[in-house]
């Protein structure tokens, strides 16, 4: 049985957002700068900007007006 042409060799060059590029990325968002903008000011992939807001978005019950209203809100430090 052959086994597939897989190199092992490669070693792969991902990093990990660091917590100031994360603050960053909430600064940015709340300028209302979309993903792949803030992808071209990091440095990163456009899908990695957008896997990490996923990440770090949460939903709060905020009052408003004197209403009780559902907004999503993406922090740095979650």
């Amino acid at each position: 049985m052959s086994t597939g042409n897989y190199n092992t060799n490669q070693t792969r060059s991902f990093t990990h957002l660091d917590f100031k590029e994360r603050q960053l990325i909430e600064k940015w968002l709340n300028e209302d700068v979309n993903k792949a903008e803030i992808g071209r000011r990091l440095g990163r992939n456009r899908s990695t900007i957008h896997r990490e807001i996923n990440r770090g978005t949460v939903e709060q019950i905020k009052q408003i007006n004197g209403y009780n209203k559902k907004v999503t809100v993406y922090y740095s430090d979650s």
